[in-house]
């Protein structure tokens, strides 16, 4: 799952926590160098620490989607690089595993995939240990399975029950029928496709690395489903990059991140113009070497958070101001996924099943 979600950061801390009662736990966070204190912040953070009942693969969380306050998909990944879905039926205090979407170590592929559009109906992608791609459709929260087709995804994200979008390396795809039959475009010039990300059945964005080399990242932006793409390149600053994150608040402004090689860290870029030009942060306290950020998510124009291992060190960066200023604060545990839900953010945390919750003040 990647460095940061699974970092030795935070484990000795966490380990002093781990007596504290099950449940939702206020944690005060302690303010250092110029880090913000916890007492003056201007939102509220909650932690929740699960467990997995009968588990067998998983061990912590990974991408994660809240589809009502209480339920939670997540991809339950492990050390040795298994995965396999996991549901929370109340809000992060206990999981459990999808059995049959069990993924095999080393898959170069990836984690499996899912898409939920409620509490109800959902989609989940991977490659089963017969080496064989499967898709499969819940109409009743997970409590049984139909097979949908053998087209394997990355990434799937469904609109409706039956328009969605997905991706594989460098390929975008495309259903009209619920998941049934995708249809492939290519896209030019593409090395790999990060992530996709629409607001409307029509309007989105996929971004990823770019030129033979990947020393570009990429923006394509379609107003048509995907029918037609406006391409936006941008040549980091320091070297090849990849794009670890993706986010836009609505059809103008917009958020990535990219991790450099090398370990030259990540940065952060911001668009006014709905992805046709891109702005490298001037804020270095939180970019560079040695800091890598794994979420950036606004709930509002003005109101925005990035998680960051900084050197060791978890860090929540925060504007309130949309982008002008940040500041900083420390953090007990390493965040992975975040999604805004109702005017929060819900996030998967690590080490173990930890959820946190970010609530503006």
């Amino acid at each position: 799952m990647g460095a940061l979600a699974y970092a030795e950061v935070g484990k000795d801390l966490m380990t002093s926590l781990s007596e504290v009662v099950f449940g939702l736990v206020l944690l005060s966070t302690v303010g250092y160098g110029q880090d913000q204190k916890a007492a003056s912040s201007p939102f509220e953070l909650t932690w929740t620490k699960g467990k997995c009942v009968g588990c067998k693969i998983a061990d912590g969380l990974g991408r994660v989607q809240f589809v009502s306050r209480t339920d939670v998909w997540a991809v339950g990944p492990n050390g040795d690089r298994n995965f396999i879905v996991v549901y929370s039926p109340d809000a992060g205090r206990t999981w459990r595993e999808v059995p049959q979407t069990y993924q095999y170590a080393g898959d170069p592929d990836g984690p499996p995939a899912f898409s939920f559009l409620d509490a109800m109906r959902g989609w989940i992608a991977w490659w089963d240990p017969a080496d064989e791609p499967k898709m499969i459709r819940t109409q009743d929260g997970g409590q049984h399975w139909q097979s949908v087709s053998q087209q394997f995804l990355q990434t799937i994200h469904m609109i409706d029950d039956s328009r969605g979008y997905g991706k594989v390396a460098k390929e975008f795809y495309c259903t009209n029928d619920g998941g049934r039959s995708w249809v492939e475009t290519k896209i030019p010039d593409i090395v790999f496709i990060d992530h996709l990300f629409f607001l409307t059945p029509e309007l989105g964005w996929i971004s990823g690395a770019a030129g033979v080399n990947g020393t570009d990242f990429f923006v394509f932006r379609t107003v048509n489903g995907g029918r037609d793409w406006e391409e936006s390149r941008t040549t980091p600053p320091h070297g090849p990059a990849d794009v670890r994150d993706l986010f836009f608040f609505d059809e103008q402004r917009g958020w990535l991140l990219t991790w450099g090689f090398n370990g030259n860290g990540s940065y952060l870029y911001s668009t006014v113009d709905g992805g046709r030009r891109w702005t490298a942060d001037p804020d270095q306290s939180f970019q560079g070497k040695g800091k890598f950020a794994s979420v950036v998510r606004f709930v509002s124009r003005e109101r925005g958070f990035v998680f960051v291992d900084d050197n060791g060190h978890s860090r929540l960066v925060y504007t309130m101001d949309g982008g002008t200023h940040w500041s900083k604060q420390a953090m007990p545990s390493s965040v992975y996924d975040c999604q805004v839900f109702a005017g929060d953010l819900m996030c998967s945390a690590a080490p173990g099943f930890r959820v946190l919750t970010l609530h503006p003040k």
